[in-house]
């Protein structure tokens, strides 16, 4: 077991990085563990042979910035899903990075 920011699977998935704004006076994401996990979502694309993936909504400084985790690894996208939807939500993203997996 090992802190999910640690997880050999994680290195080029942690910390996330957030969608930039497309409008000029939009807020941009300071990068790193910023934020509060508000929202998780696993998602079955449409197209056929299209991996599935998480989308990940977290909350910083009153402005909603997105992102998504994807693997063609699909039992450790499915682990890192109930992960963050059940342990993460509502939580800073320092403190999701701390929580210890078994993934």
């Amino acid at each position: 077991m090992v802190t999910m920011r640690n997880h050999e699977k994680m290195k080029d998935l942690w910390p996330p990085k957030f969608e930039m704004p497309h409008g000029f006076w939009d807020t941009y994401h300071p990068g790193g563990e910023w934020g509060i996990l508000y929202q998780v979502k696993w998602i079955e694309p449409n197209r056929k042979g299209a991996l599935p993936f998480v989308k990940v909504i977290v909350r910083w400084n009153d402005v909603d910035f997105r992102t998504v985790f994807s693997s063609d690894d699909t039992v450790f996208l499915k682990g890192l899903y109930e992960t963050l939807r059940t342990r993460g939500v509502g939580h800073s993203l320092e403190d999701v990075g701390n929580l210890v997996v078994d993934f």
